[in-house]
């Protein structure tokens, strides 16, 4: 290496360390986590109003929501961030609803801003109740079953590892996990059709287990429509109109159930799997991922795991559903999980 290239890897070096801690001083309002939870979730620092900063400059902020529908898909196009709609069903076919607000940034006051511009776009299709971190955490175990009082002062005092307190630790198999008395299983769907009927929301609320439906949206940018575009031209090997593309809109679901015995699993996977078919949607198994997809689906997006894929907008408006969804109030179950 020569002297000049020394020198200009050397400035390099300075540059990107004082950006570090520029980026640093101007999140300087955030707490920390601890290094415990930093290597178990990711998660690096928050705010105690509810915003989480994670590895990777991925924020995310908890809301639980009132009329969630298909409203909902025309206004993530207008998002600057994503969206995660998380339908939670009880064994009596109850269901609560939370949305995770998931933005990119380095700055928290950017980040901020664009929570809240997306906020006002959110609250014009549903009632929106941002949830404190400490409320976001407790809302989180109770889903785990796990019968804590969540307190980010304590639990930052104490150097806790958040994932190990509000988590359980499911032992996983193939195409399925178990925890305590519980038999659970993780679907990822790997297709849509191009139409679909409304009414599969209200099919699933008969099922009589609990279960977690986990919705993730996001618009596809220009360059990601047009390539979207052009893949669709390629395939079908016809020119298409060039709004075509943009009726399209990147979209993943994910479902988890939990039962009180494997038979039971069974019977509801053999009995989901064919209801989904029976819309056009196909779902699988999660696959040597069970454990992941059930976290990520459980910690309302905590943890992140998703498989995006193009689908038209009538499609995923048909997949909202149009009905009111409960108080959005989860309750810690009194059947806790050993």
């Amino acid at each position: 290496m020569t002297k000049g290239e020394r020198a200009i890897v050397k400035e390099e070096r300075r540059q990107a360390k004082e950006r570090k801690r520029r980026i640093e001083l101007a999140n300087k309002m955030l707490i920390p986590t601890g290094g415990k939870t930093l290597e178990t979730l990711g998660l690096i620092a928050f705010d105690p109003e509810g915003v989480f900063h994670f590895n990777g400059d991925r924020w995310m902020k908890v809301y639980e929501i009132n009329g969630a529908d298909m409203g909902l898909v025309r206004a993530a196009e207008d998002l600057s961030g994503e969206i995660r709609i998380t339908f939670s069903l009880n064994e009596s076919g109850r269901e609560t609803c939370h949305l995770s607000l998931m933005e990119d940034g380095e700055i928290y006051e950017d980040v901020r801003r664009k929570m809240s511009e997306d906020e006002k776009i959110l609250s014009g299709e549903c009632n929106l109740r941002a949830l404190s971190l400490d409320e976001t955490m407790n809302l989180i175990a109770a889903n785990f079953y796990r019968d804590i009082r969540f307190s980010y002062a304590s639990y930052v005092r104490g150097k806790k590892d958040w994932k190990k307190e509000c988590f359980f630790e499911a032992k996983e198999s193939l195409s399925g996990f178990s925890v305590g008395r519980l038999f659970g299983e993780s679907f990822t769907a790997i297709a849509f059709p191009e139409e679909m009927d409304p009414g599969l929301s209200s099919d699933l609320k008969g099922l009589g287990c609990a279960m977690y439906v986990a919705i993730t949206m996001n618009a596809l940018s220009e360059e990601e429509k047009f390539d979207f575009k052009r893949d669709l031209e390629k395939k079908y090997n016809r020119r298409l109109p060039v709004n075509e593309s943009e009726e399209y809109i990147n979209l993943s679901l994910s479902i988890t159930i939990l039962c009180d015995s494997d038979d039971a699993r069974q019977i509801v996977e053999e009995t989901l799997v064919s209801l989904f078919l029976k819309y056009g949607v196909l779902i699988t198994p999660s696959f040597n991922n069970q454990k992941r997809i059930c976290e990520s689906n459980l910690s309302l997006g905590l943890i992140n795991e998703t498989l995006m894929r193009n689908v038209n907008y009538g499609m995923a408006e048909a997949l909202m559903g149009g009905e009111s969804d409960g108080d959005a109030k989860i309750e810690i179950r009194p059947d806790e999980a050993e």
